[in-house]
C-alpha cells in the first residue's frame, strides 16, 4: 500500500518498507541485497499478476545485462527471506517455464504505516550466509576476531550461532575494540577534469591514514568497490549523504565519511561529513584549504587526525609518520599509483604495471608503489621472478610502510619465493589482526587448497563473508572449492551468487561457466562465457575457457579459431606459450602429428614449462627414446605452482603415468594415474584427466575396471569428453554389443554438434551402421 507518499507492505509477519529500504519479519529487520530487494517490491507492486523471467529482469536490472539464473537466486533468497516454501507457497508463487507471482494477501496498515514511517529505521543487526555457506545464522560477529586467532590456525572455523544482543550496534562487530568505517568516493564540485582522479585518490589517502590509527577497522578501497558495484552504483556517481549510508548499511559499519573537494584559484578546499551508520545523525563535519594540490599530500594528516578524534581514536599507530613520509611526497606519482589500485582490483595486470611503473620513476623510494608491482607479477600474474625484485625493493623502503602492508608485503614476497607455508602464517596474522581485510581471507583459502586443504579452506571463506556477507571474491573462492569437490549445484549456486554481486565483471560469469562446464553442461557454459566476453571483448581468460569448451564438445575448428585470438591477446609469453600449447594438443587430439609438431615448434620460445608437448609429439611418432629424456626433463622444469599457490599435482602425475605407459610399464602407469585421481582436478584447463585411469585399464584389457571407472566419471560430469565414447569400446571389446551401440549414441547425441571429422565421430557412426541400433535385448539380458 501506499502512505503519506510512502510505499510500505505488510503481509503476515513481514513488513516491507520500499522507501526505507528494508525488510522487518517478526519485527526483526532481515538483510537483502539491493537487487534482490528491488524485485520483492516489483512483484508487491505488480500483485496477483504472472510477471515474466524477462519482464522481471528488464524492469529491475534495466541496462544491465544478466543471465536468469541471476533472478532465480534472488527469488531464493527472498524466499528465504520471507521463510516461503516453494512446494507450499504462501507469498511468492513460480509460472512454469513463465516466472513469478505474489499471492500474498496485504493488510490495510494505513496508521501503522504512518507511524512507522515516523520511526527511525534500524540497521541490520543479523545476517545470514547463503545457503552455499550453511542454513545456521553465521557467528557472533562481535566475537570473530578472537575466534579467528584461535582457530584460523589449527583447523579452520566454525560458523556458530550468534546473540545479536550481546554487541553494540555502534562498535566494530568484526575486531574487539575497534571502531568500524567507511570512506566514500569524494565529488569533485569544481568539475575539474585534471582534478577528477582525486574522487579515489583522496579516499585512498584516508583509507591509509585512517588505517594506521589504533581504535580504527577501516574498509580497504576494493571492498568499497565492490560494495558501489553490488549496488549497481561506479566511483564516478555522485552519492549524497543518504545513498551513502544506505550502502555501508549492508556492512554493519558504525560510521561513514563522505566529502568534496573544490578548486578555488590555486588553492583547493576539502569537505568532509562523518555520520553515524545506525541513526544517520551527522556527528561531525571538518575542512582543509590547501595553497595548491600539491600540498594535499603534506595536510592531509590534520584532517585525518580530526576525524580520528571525533571517533575517539586519538592515539596514533606504532608509525607515526605522515602520509607523504610512508607513501611518496610527490602527487603526481600518487596519482598513477591511484589510477593503478583500480586496474589491480579489476585483474588488468599490465595496465596496472605501467602506472606503477610511471609512480615509481617519479618517485623511486614509492615502497607501496613497488609492492604493488610485485603483486601483480607474482600473486594475481603469473611471473613470480619479475614480482620478486620489486617486493625486495619495497622490503628496502619498510620504515615507509605500515604494519598491515608489511604483512601483505611479507605474504606476497612468500608466495614469489614459493614460501606457501610463510604465506599462509603472514595471512593468518593479517586476518587476525585486521578482520576486515576480506582479500586476505581469499588469498588464505587459495594457499590452503593448494596444499589440499580444501575443507579448511572452504572454512576460512565461510568466515569471511562473516566479516562481509557481500564480499563477490569470497563467493568465487567458494565456488571454486565446490566446483572441484564435484558438488556442482552448490558449487553452481555459489558463482551464481557472485554474477549476482558482480554483474557486470567478466571474471564472474567467466567463473559461473567454468563452474557450469565441469558440471557437464556445456551450452549453459558456452553461454556465459559469450557473456563474459560482451562485456569485455578483449577478457582473454574467457577466451581460452570459451576455446577448453568448445574443445571438450568435439568442435574442434571453432576451438583453435578461439586460441588464436587467445594468443593474439595474451599479455605475456607465459599465456601465449599456453595458446600455442592448446592448438598443439587439439592436432594431437586429431592424430594429425604433422600439424601438432608445427603448432608446437614455438613453444622453444615460451619457457621449458611447455616441453611436454613436444616430447609427446615425439614420443607418438614412436621415438621412444626420448621418453627418459623427457621424464628428466619434465621433472625438472613442470610448473608447480602459479597466481598464488600450489597447483594440483594432478597434471604432472598424469604425464609421468603417461611417460610410464608408453615405455610399457604399466603397473608404474596405474600408480601414477591413481594418485593423480587422488589430487583436485583443474578445471579451468584443457583437460582434467579424470578418465586417464579408465583409459590405461582399456588400454590393457582390464575392462570390466575401465567400465566401472567411466561409469563413475559419468556421474560425476554426464557429458565428460569422449567418456560415453570409451565406455562403448570398453562393451563392444568385452562383447557387450548392446550396451556398445546405446553409449555410443550416447557420445553422439551429446557431440551431436561437434566436427564430422574428427576420429572418434566417424568411428561410432561406423559401429553404428554395421552392427545396426536395432540389436534384440537379448544381447543386453544376457550381458
Amino acid at each position: 500500500m501506499n502512505s503519506a507518499g510512502r510505499q510500505f507492505y505488510r503481509f503476515a509477519d513481514v513488513e516491507v518498507d520500499a522507501d526505507g529500504g528494508y525488510l522487518r519479519r517478526n519485527g526483526a529487520e532481515v538483510h537483502l541485497r539491493q537487487k534482490t530487494f528491488q524485485v520483492l517490491v516489483y512483484l508487491l507492486e505488480h500483485r496477483g499478476t504472472d510477471l515474466a523471467k524477462n519482464q522481471i529482469i528488464s524492469d529491475v536490472w534495466k541496462e544491465t545485462a544478466v543471465v536468469d539464473d541471476v533472478l532465480v537466486q534472488s527469488i531464493k533468497d527472498i524466499r528465504r527471506a520471507l521463510d516461503d516454501d516453494l512446494r507450499k507457497p504462501r507469498f511468492i508463487r513460480t509460472i512454469p517455464k513463465h516466472g513469478y507471482r505474489f499471492i500474498g494477501s496485504l493488510a490495510d496498515e494505513k496508521n501503522d504505516a504512518l507511524q512507522t514511517a515516523a520511526s527511525p529505521i534500524a540497521v541490520p543487526d543479523k545476517h545470514r550466509l547463503t545457503s552455499i555457506v550453511g542454513s545456521r545464522p553465521v557467528l557472533l560477529v562481535s566475537l570473530l576476531s578472537i575466534l579467528l586467532i584461535l582457530l584460523i590456525s589449527v583447523v579452520g572455523f566454525q560458523i556458530l550461532n550468534r546473540n545479536a544482543a550481546s554487541r553494540s550496534s555502534i562498535d566494530l562487530p568484526y575486531a574487539s575494540g575497534k571502531t568500524s568505517l567507511a570512506v566514500m568516493f569524494f565529488e569533485n564540485q569544481s568539475k575539474d577534469a585534471e582534478l577528477d582522479w582525486l574522487r579515489e585518490g583522496l579516499t585512498d589517502m584516508l583509507i591509509t591514514d585512517l588505517s594506521r590509527t589504533r581504535g580504527l577497522s577501516v574498509l580497504s578501497r576494493g571492498q568499497l568497490n565492490s560494495l558501489l558495484e553490488r549496488t549497481g552504483r561506479t566511483p564516478a556517481d555522485k552519492l549524497g549523504a543518504e545513498d551513502a549510508l544506505s550502502i555501508v548499511r549492508q556492512t554493519n559499519t558504525a560510521a561513514v565519511i563522505t566529502g568534496s573537494f573544490a578548486r578555488l584559484g590555486d588553492k583547493v578546499r576539502l569537505d568532509v561529513q562523518l555520520h553515524d551508520t545506525k541513526t544517520g545523525e551527522l556527528t561531525a563535519a571538518e575542512s582543509l584549504t590547501v595553497d595548491k594540490v600539491d600540498d594535499i599530500l603534506t595536510q592531509i594528516d590534520l584532517l585525518s587526525l580530526k576525524l580520528a578524534n571525533r571517533l575517539g581514536a586519538d592515539s596514533p599507530g606504532e608509525n607515526v609518520a605522515g602520509l607523504a613520509s610512508v607513501m611518496t611526497n610527490s602527487l603526481e606519482a600518487y596519482r598513477y599509483y591511484s589510477l593503478a589500485l583500480q586496474k589491480v582490483d579489476a585483474l588488468h595486470n599490465l595496465d596496472a604495471i605501467r602506472l606503477l611503473e610511471k609512480a615509481t620513476s617519479i618517485d623511486p623510494e614509492f615502497a607501496m608503489a613497488h609492492a604493488r608491482i610485485g603483486y601483480a607479477y607474482a600473486v594475481t600474474g603469473n611471473e613470480p621472478e619479475k614480482g620478486r625484485r620489486h617486493l625486495e625493493k619495497a622490503f628496502q623502503l619498510s620504515s615507509r610502510l605500515t604494519e598491515k602492508d608489511r604483512l601483505n608485503i611479507a605474504a606476497w614476497y612468500a608466495i614469489a619465493n614459493t614460501d606457501y607455508q610463510n604465506a599462509i602464517d603472514q595471512f593468518r596474522q593479517i586476518v587476525a589482526k585486521y578482520p576486515l581485510e576480506t582479500e586476505a581471507y581469499y588469498r588464505l583459502s587459495r594457499l590452503l587448497k593448494g596444499e589440499g586443504q580444501t575443507e579448511e579452506a572452504l572454512n576460512v571463506l565461510k568466515a569471511g563473508t562473516a566479516a562481509d556477507p557481500n564480499e563477490k571474491n569470497l563467493y568465487n573462492g567458494i565456488g571454486g572449492i565446490l566446483s572441484v569437490l564435484g558438488r556442482h549445484d552448490e558449487a553452481i549456486a555459489a558463482h551464481q551468487h557472485y554474477v549476482a554481486l558482480a554483474p557486470n565483471e567478466p571474471n564472474s560469469y567467466d567463473s559461473l561457466a567454468m563452474t557450469y562446464q565441469w558440471a557437464g553442461d556445456y551450452a549453459s557454459a558456452i553461454a556465459n562465457y559469450e557473456q563474459a566476453l560482451r562485456l569485455n571483448p578483449d577478457f582473454e581468460v574467457a577466451i581460452i575457457h570459451s576455446a577448453h569448451a568448445h574443445f571438450q564438445i568435439g568442435q574442434y575448428k571453432q576451438a583453435l579459431e578461439l586460441y588464436q585470438k587467445y594468443i593474439d591477446r595474451a599479455p605475456s609469453d607465459v599465456e601465449r606459450g599456453r595458446g600455442h600449447w592448446s592448438i598443439a594438443f587439439v592436432h594431437l587430439q586429431k592424430r594429425n602429428l604433422d600439424l601438432a609438431e608445427k603448432a608446437a615448434k614455438p613453444l622453444v620460445k615460451f619457457g621449458k614449462e611447455w616441453n611436454t608437448i613436444l616430447y609427446q609429439i615425439e614420443i607418438e611418432k614412436g621415438n621412444l627414446a626420448k621418453a627418459d629424456e623427457l621424464v628428466e626433463t619434465f621433472l625438472a622444469d613442470h610448473p608447480a605452482n602459479g597466481r598464488g599457490g600450489h597447483n594440483s599435482p594432478r597434471p604432472g602425475l598424469y604425464y609421468l603415468g603417461y611417460f610410464a605407459l608408453k615405455k610399457g610399464l604399466n603397473d608404474e602407469a596405474i600408480s601414477n594415474f591413481q594418485e593423480a585421481l587422488r589430487s583436485l582436478p583443474q578445471p579451468w584447463d584443457i583437460d582434467t584427466y579424470e578418465d586417464c585411469l579408465a583409459n590405461v585399464y582399456l588400454d590393457i584389457g582390464r575392462f570390466d575396471e575401465a567400465i566401472t571407472e567411466y561409469e563413475r566419471i559419468l556421474r560425476l560430469n554426464p557429458n565428460y569428453p569422449l567418456a560415453a565414447y570409451h565406455l562403448a569400446q570398453a562393451y563392444e571389446k568385452s562383447g557387450q554389443n548392446a550396451k556398445a551401440a546405446e553409449n555410443y549414441h550416447r557420445f553422439l547425441e551429446s557431440w551431436k554438434d561437434a566436427d564430422a571429422d574428427i576420429p572418434e565421430i566417424i568411428a561410432a557412426r561406423r559401429f553404428i551402421s554395421e552392427v545396426g541400433w536395432n540389436l534384440t535385448q537379448r544381447d543386453s539380458n544376457v550381458s
